[in-house]
């Protein structure tokens, strides 16, 4: 076993699989005909998204053009209707798929097989669909993540039928007609379902629309550095007076810094739109080099810069290299001689790359890293390797401290954005640790102490190290479940934590809570977690962390343009702004289902003695 392991990624490794996992399971035919099928899935599907030149680009188009081939597109079809059909864990993917993959009214001339692949693959999508209007999403889990604590809520959070939102695709596809839309409607008691789907309607119409993003109010005055600075002033004087109510203080400041930075993008866009028009100069952005200038007035010059490149690439590639050429000493300028610009330089850099306005080799002289977003994530820590050096030895001295090695296993979970490749160089990173069974719980309080002591790092919220209190029964390990709510306190369910992070320690601790802990979660049960069924939590969870949280709320946007989306009258009833719209997104987000939302299940007939 090589250590750090992630142990969601022998799912797609044989070899580690057989090592980390029980005879019992790793050698059972259903165990490994299911990641022989999964793999077969990831496979097809990176062969033919890798080959694109750009997300948005039709599959009829980018068959035509000869980037893939009939061959390929049949067998990812074929892979998907496979999937979507005979599991009923997986048809949640459908929401994240790319629309251009979608079968449409156009009649293509493919051969045989690939039209019947087609055909097959939109009858299943259509019942997958269908059953997913049944189920009632949390409306801000696809928009910005932005839920208040659980211990301030009042009732449920605003829902919706997510699903429903797809409706203008699918009309706009041929895969639905309005009349059916509407008898689905009219025949619907459930109000959330009838609200979602009235929303969607409203942006039918409008569809094939081609507009940009909504525009914004125009500053009534000329785009110059002092005109900036007294906006952004302005508003964020109001930021600060504003009253935010009874919240958390750690929530007040985070939506101070979120108002704070849609303030910057706010003036962002207006230099932008100043820049596309013929309104501001390279000689204008040259004085926000002076020391007169703000920070937040250079990180504003730097979103205008980048969004104006942009949105020329969309329609002129030439025009928008040579826009770059103008701006690009005044960039290169702010990232040699202000810092604090560095991480807006670096997105926006990362997103020129992405269009090919410049190289690699570019952003390697800058030390500006390209993380695995796609996965593995194992493959993320190498650009945190001082951090990983501490954490390694932080593990290490669990052992060596009698009181808190009776209290947990020698090994640490790191998780979270840093792991996940999206999260900024500054940005915490999140741990986690088992308990022992049999500890009483109130040795808590010492624990938390002996926790903060051994993990002292100025990256380490040790007070927030999730801990999951161990039970132990018939040679097996489970997580205890706790009624209140406390970020701290890990929950069985917390699938993306338990899987999808990296475990370090002790090589045999870990060996012990793979066999112990993690392989049950594999075999078939019928257990039931507050009402709901245990395998479609830890399925949740798993999706949830990957592809919502906070890939889709501000991760992704780091790293890409925008391709596509849906930027029609009326798109805000289906939260046409955000993220999940976006095509690119959409082939991150199918590309993370397949290899991070992904569970094998064993009934638990089937398990042989190892």
């Amino acid at each position: 076993m090589i250590l750090p392991l992630v142990p969601v990624e022998s799912f797609f490794d044989s070899v580690l699989a057989a090592d980390i996992w029980p005879k019992s399971i790793s050698r059972n035919e259903i165990f490994m005909y299911q990641l022989k099928l999964r793999k077969e899935l990831k496979e097809c599907l990176d062969g033919v998204f890798d080959s694109l030149p750009r997300p948005d680009i039709p599959l009829e188009t980018a068959i035509a053009e000869g980037y893939i081939t009939e061959e390929q597109v049949t067998k990812l079809y074929t892979a998907l209707s496979d999937l979507l059909a005979d599991d009923r864990d997986y048809k949640r993917l459908i929401l994240y798929l790319p629309f251009e993959l979608l079968p449409n009214k156009i009649r293509h001339h493919y051969e045989k097989k690939l039209q019947q692949a087609l055909e097959r693959f939109g009858k299943i999508y259509i019942d997958a669909w269908k059953n997913l209007l049944y189920t009632h999403d949390v409306r801000a889990n696809f928009v910005n993540g932005d839920v208040l604590e659980v211990e301030r809520r009042i009732g449920d959070l605003p829902r919706v039928v997510k699903a429903a939102h797809l409706i203008p695709k699918l009309v706009q596809n041929g895969l639905l007609t309005v009349e059916e839309v509407v008898a689905l409607m009219e025949n619907s008691d459930d109000e959330i379902l009838k609200n979602s789907i009235a929303a969607a309607l409203s942006v039918v119409a409008n569809i094939g629309a081609k507009t940009r993003k909504q525009k914004i109010n125009a500053i009534p005055m000329a785009i110059t550095l002092a005109s900036v600075q007294t906006e952004l002033d302005k508003r964020f004087s109001q930021i600060e007076s504003e009253d935010f109510g009874d919240i958390m203080p750690r929530r007040k400041a985070w939506l101070k810094k979120k108002s704070r930075q849609e303030t910057i993008w706010y003036m962002g866009e207006h230099i932008s739109m100043a820049i596309v028009e013929d309104g501001f100069s390279p000689e204008v952005a040259m004085t926000f080099l002076t020391h007169d200038a703000k920070s937040a007035s250079r990180q504003s010059l730097i979103e205008g810069i980048g969004k104006a490149i942009e949105f020329i690439a969309s329609a002129d590639f030439r025009k928008a290299q040579v826009l770059y050429t103008q701006y690009e000493a005044t960039l290169l300028n702010l990232w040699k001689n202000d810092p604090e610009t560095r991480e807006t330089l670096s997105k926006t850099f990362r997103r020129f790359r992405q269009l090919l306005i410049i190289r690699d080799e570019q952003l390697a002289e800058l030390n500006i890293v390209i993380p695995k977003l796609a996965g593995p994530f194992s493959e993320n820590l190498k650009f945190m390797k001082q951090e990983m050096d501490e954490i390694r030895a932080m593990a290490a001295s669990i052992e060596q401290n009698p009181e808190l090695f009776k209290l947990i296993y020698p090994t640490v979970l790191i998780f979270g954005s840093r792991l996940n490749g999206y999260g900024q160089q500054d940005a915490d990173i999140d741990l986690g640790v088992c308990v022992r069974p049999r500890t009483s719980f109130a040795k808590r309080a010492r624990l938390k102490e002996l926790l903060k002591k051994t993990f002292t790092h100025e990256k380490i919220r040790a007070d927030e190290i999730v801990e999951f209190w161990l039970e132990e029964k018939n040679g097996r390990l489970k997580v205890r479940d706790f009624a209140e709510s406390d970020v701290s306190l890990g929950q069985s369910y917390w699938t993306h934590v338990l899987f999808g992070a990296a475990w370090e320690g002790n090589e045999d601790t870990v060996r012990e809570l793979c066999e112990k802990l993690l392989a049950p979660y594999m075999i078939r049960t019928e257990e039931r977690i507050e009402g709901r069924d245990a395998r479609g939590l830890y399925l949740e969870a798993l999706e949830q962390s990957t592809l919502q949280y906070r890939l889709m709320h501000n991760g992704y946007q780091r790293f890409f343009p925008p391709y596509g989306g849906i930027h029609t009258p009326h798109s805000g009833g289906i939260d046409g702004n955000s993220m999940f719209w976006d095509s690119g997104y959409r082939q991150l987000a199918t590309k993370l289902f397949v290899s991070r939302v992904f569970l094998p299940e064993i009934p638990a007939d089937f398990l042989k003695k190892s």
